[in-house]
């Protein structure tokens, strides 16, 4: 459950004629100058002062610099089947805590997605017992799975996305999944053909070493095959795609693949940091590099056709690294600070929306037991971009802050939100200006949860220290 906030900063004093005081989690550092003890010989060795601290302005920003609106929620959640049928429990209605917490995220987007989607089967459609070994493979939903669904969005109001099985499927399974899932929507449903088919189709393994001519465009071949086919099932319904694990290797064909497929929403994967092969490559400070924290810009030309086929472009399933994470990584406040920086890269590079995954691993945001939902830090950056970066806002980069990666949100009276990003191992000062009273949001790779004051200051100057690797939100 979640904590009580602690205090992220006991005090804040205004800096009018005097120099300022901070305190955060210790003793006050003082900003002032210290005094120079004499060397030998008497002789008073040089001070070295350090420089200000930035200033960062709290005034209404002005409409001069551009920025990118945020149209849909920019976060949203993507489960496995089988993960969001343990989460719904037994009852006819799910837990009301899950209700709780999908509310408290501010209903955002739910997929049923993943690895799970191209070997699910809908209820019933089975033979017992199994014909084939393949068949024995697959996953069977429960009988009541979609009553509980519809339970569940009834009183949470998420709108939904429902992975099809496109490898193992038939046309008969799309057209009972499409049906039940209208049916089990409330807040409007769209769907996906197959989950990272840019996999489906692997070469001969002993020549795995050498590059395969049209490797690329077979691939895309036999996808197209396929989701043609399944795609009669929608009957027009909304489609997301085309879900791919590593779109770099569809970057030809992407293009004919959307004007093929007519998707309403271009959908990838992208995981900056992987587990699959040894989980000692995935350490915290590879997940707080820059090089994690700015994944998404490596995908700019998903966004470029997108826009180019005029449908936006969204990042369907994402975590801290592929494979289900690693424990102390993925589920550690690390997990949190990065979650804020790849959402606001993704936003800036043109994505609208980031679908975090659920796989009953260690990178999930929060799991069901018993009907309690427990959190875990990344599900606090979750519930604070989601209030945060309110649709209808605008999202501004703010440059020359030194030391600091700056972001504005504005709405249309004016400035609505700061927040400062201090990527450095080391506490970062800074000076608020335009400030009369405030409200602070931090979030720590050192400490779990969102931390939380409202500080004040007569002569609308308040200094701020930014802990090592933080992000700190501050609205006027």
């Amino acid at each position: 459950m979640r904590r009580p906030p602690r205090i992220l900063m006991a005090l804040a004093l205004a800096l009018a004629l005097s120099p300022g005081l901070s305190l955060l989690d210790g003793p006050a550092i003082a900003a002032g100058a210290t005094p120079a003890k004499p060397g030998r010989g008497g002789s008073v060795k040089p001070t070295h002062h350090a420089p200000p601290p930035p200033e960062v302005s709290l005034a209404p920003a002005g409409s001069g610099a551009p920025g990118v609106a945020i149209t849909m929620a920019p976060v949203g959640l993507s489960l496995e089947y089988p993960t969001m049928v343990q989460d719904l429990g037994t009852e006819a209605c799910p837990p009301a805590a899950l209700v709780a917490q999908l509310r408290l995220l501010g209903s955002p987007p739910i997929s049923l997605a993943g690895a799970s989607q191209d070997v699910t089967a809908p209820s019933g459609a089975l033979a017992q017992p199994s014909a084939s070994w393949e068949a024995a493979t697959l996953y069977s939903l429960p009988a009541d799975f979609w009553t509980q669904l519809h339970c569940l969005l009834s009183q949470a109001e998420d709108p939904l996305t429902v992975g099809l099985n496109l490898k193992t499927g038939q046309l008969s399974w799309a057209q009972q999944m499409v049906a039940d899932a209208q049916g089990a929507a409330t807040n409007g449903v769209s769907f996906s053909l197959g989950n990272e088919p840019d996999l489906y189709y692997l070469p001969d393994y002993a020549s795995l070493d050498k590059p395969q001519p049209e490797e690329e465009a077979l691939a895309v071949s036999l996808y197209l095959q396929l989701a043609t086919y399944l795609q009669q099932a929608l009957a027009g319904a909304p489609l997301i795609g085309p879900e791919l694990a590593l779109p770099e290797q569809w970057q030809r064909e992407l293009p004919h693949v959307l004007e093929t497929m007519h998707e309403q929403t271009v959908g990838v994967h992208m995981y900056p940091l992987s587990a699959c092969g040894s989980p000692k490559a995935v350490t915290i400070r590879g997940l707080l590099s820059s090089l994690a924290a700015n994944a998404p810009r490596r995908l700019a030309w998903v966004v470029a056709d997108a826009n180019a086929a005029g449908v936006p472009a969204i990042i369907s399933e994402a975590n801290s690294a592929s494979c289900g994470g690693v424990a102390g990584v993925s589920d550690s406040p690390a997990a949190a600070v990065w979650a804020v920086r790849f959402v606001l890269s993704a936003l800036d590079t043109g994505f609208r929306e980031v679908r975090f995954h659920f796989s009953g691993n260690p990178y999930d945001p929060f799991i069901v037991s018993g009907g309690a939902v427990l959190t875990r830090p990344l599900e606090s950056a979750l519930v604070a971009l989601n209030q945060w970066l309110a649709v209808g806002s605008t999202l501004h980069a703010i440059a020359g802050v030194r030391g600091l990666v700056v972001s504005a949100i504005t709405e249309a009276a004016g400035s609505a939100l700061v927040i400062l990003d201090n990527q450095s191992a080391k506490a970062a000062p800074v000076l608020l200006t335009d400030a009369q009273s405030v409200h602070v949001q931090s979030l720590s790779a050192a400490r779990a949860g969102l931390q939380e004051e409202q500080l004040s200051s007569p002569h609308g100057r308040i200094k701020l220290v930014l802990p090592a690797n933080s992000v700190v939100a501050v609205s006027p």
